[in-house]
Parts: C-alpha cells; structure tokens; sequence
C-alpha cells in the first residue's frame, strides 16, 4: 500500500498550475491527463482531444512533474487527476466524482509581522 504523500507548497508556485490550463475548471484549480511518462495534457479528458489541446506540459513547472510522478506510482496506466487547494486526487472514470486522493497539499502563506508601536510614556501616566 503506497502513502499519501504531504507537500508543503507557496502560494505562487500554486497559482502557476492554473496558467498552463487549456480549459479553466470550476470543481479545482487544475486539471491534467497523462498518458505516459512524458505526455501530460493541460486538462482533464477521457475522450479523443484535438490536436491544439494535446500541449505537453512535462517540465513546464517542477511542481507539476512532481505530481505527475507521484500520479504514476498510483495509477501506473495514466488518467485524469485534480489537483484542487489541499488534496489532488484522480477518477479512475468521467462519473467518479469524489477521486483517490494521492497527495495532500498545505499552502504556505507568507506571514506579515506588524511590528507594535511603542507606547509613549508621557501619555500613559500624566493626569487629565
């Protein structure tokens, strides 16, 4: 039985996924096909595709050949999978809606410090 593996992610590096989509979903962020170990497409299709959305992405972002990888060690023959903003999981058919997950995402957000204002002492302890 094979882990889900756990990636911590920036944000940007995220939102990268996004702009390589030949079709924008609204059930996830980012959909891909593959179709072998060096063939993904840039969107989710079980049926034949034309030619102008047959794009190979492979080695477009790291983090995307990443996914694919861990993608191929679960489902060794290729398919559809999803990557939405904490999990990416695949359909093993158009009408499987929920999917396998394989993989658990964490966005790491930038923090912002604010640093405290120092209070003035004047203030705090002269009389009205």
């Amino acid at each position: 039985m094979l882990d889900v593996l756990q990636l911590r992610i920036h944000l940007d590096v995220f939102d990268r996924l996004r702009l390589c989509q030949a079709v924008l979903r609204s059930d996830c962020h980012a959909a891909f096909t593959v179709t072998g170990m060096q063939s993904i497409w840039p969107l989710a299709s079980w049926d034949e595709t034309s030619l102008v959305e047959q794009i190979n992405v492979r080695g477009w972002f790291p983090l995307l050949d990443q996914m694919t990888d861990e993608f191929l060690l679960w489902h060794p023959q290729g398919g559809c999978f999803f990557v939405h903003r904490d999990r990416v999981v695949y359909r093993v058919a158009e009408s499987d809606s929920r999917g396998v997950l394989f993989m658990q995402l964490e966005l790491d957000r930038p923090i912002v410090v604010v640093p405290r204002r120092p209070a003035d002492s004047r203030r705090a302890y002269s009389q009205p």
